[in-house]
């Protein structure tokens, strides 16, 4: 039994005609004749029982069923359209990927550990495209994947935690042998750099810490957390700092960790990607590895760097295979 929906030629033979209101330009469009043109669009009207074009000898025009009809079903061919470009786009880009990552995290924690990618995936092309906060809404994204810095609640794609979440408190040796801090009441007598992207950090640490404090979102605001680390490393102030993003500071002095510990922040960096591009397989292969990086023992990409607390080995982590060759 026929479904109750024209064909695909019919539909688009009539939406050409819509938008040129032309039979012989619409043929031209779609590369067949005018009379085929002339054909689906009587069939159509036939199958429907009602008239979508006004004949004249002066061109067409949309009845008011025809822009209607049009007005409905739009929205369907997009989305059947979108939704074939997207499967086309997985298959054709298995061995590739695209990834927006937030950009002082590519810089600082992802670029030094690539290489050990790249060594055990020589047939996965990574490309690095600008970076935007993810909408996995939207049908028509520059990237396959993404690392942001969030909570990692997006419902509407898959959300892998890597780093991030352990924070530091760190200014220049020279502002801390200004401003001696022995407290972390102390820290109140600071100037507290802020990231104007994520307004409440401060906010947040005071009040899980110490205790509300009116003055948490005054100081200095910046919008990218590389500015902050140079900002404090100049000597501007006291910055909350995901300690993934400052170990080369902090092992070189740069910075200085003003307690000696961490702190938890319920931010994180994610990878992320919608849900049906996250079966990728180039995607699966950067997962693994990133997992690796992220949870696994031994010396990953940094001659120097030591294991984080709490990392295991992977029997089953091609990573960690290498590593123990």
């Amino acid at each position: 039994m026929r479904r109750r929906c024209p064909t695909l030629s019919e539909l688009n033979a009539f939406t050409a005609a819509a938008r040129h209101l032309s039979f012989s330009k619409a043929g031209k469009e779609l590369f067949v004749t005018q009379s085929a043109i002339s054909r689906h669009i009587a069939t159509l009207e036939s199958y429907l029982g009602h008239a979508l074009f006004i004949r004249a000898t002066n061109g067409l025009q949309l009845t008011r069923m025809g822009a209607t009809y049009l007005s409905l079903i739009r929205p369907a061919l997009h989305t059947l359209e979108s939704a074939t470009s997207q499967v086309m786009a997985t298959q054709q880009s298995a061995k590739s990927l695209n990834v927006s990552a937030a950009p002082t995290f590519a810089a600082q924690w992802l670029f030094p550990r690539l290489k050990t990618f790249r060594d055990v995936n020589p047939d996965i092309s990574i490309n690095f495209v600008r970076y935007s906060v993810a909408d996995y809404k939207s049908t028509e994204l520059d990237f396959d994947a993404s690392i942001q810095y969030g909570y990692g609640d997006w419902h509407d794609g898959n959300a892998m935690y890597l780093t991030g979440r352990e924070t530091r408190l760190v200014c220049s040796p020279e502002y801390l042998e200004q401003h001696p801090i022995s407290s972390l009441e102390d820290i109140k007598r600071c100037t507290l750099l802020q990231h104007i992207e994520i307004p409440l950090s401060w906010e947040y640490w005071f009040s899980t810490y110490i205790g509300d404090y009116d003055r948490a979102r005054f100081g200095p605001g910046f919008n990218l957390f590389s500015m902050i680390i140079q900002a404090a490393s100049s000597g501007f102030g006291v910055a909350l700092m995901p300690h993934c993003l400052i170990e080369k500071e902090l092992a070189t002095r740069q910075l200085v960790d003003v307690f000696d510990r961490t702190f938890e922040s319920p931010l994180g960096y994610y990878l992320c990607a919608p849900n049906w591009r996250s079966n990728m397989e180039s995607y699966d292969r950067l997962s693994q590895w990133l997992s690796h990086e992220c949870f696994h023992e031994g010396k990953t990409g940094m001659e120097d760097r030591k294991p984080e607390a709490g990392k295991r080995a992977d029997s089953d982590c091609p990573y960690c295979d290498a590593n123990s060759a």
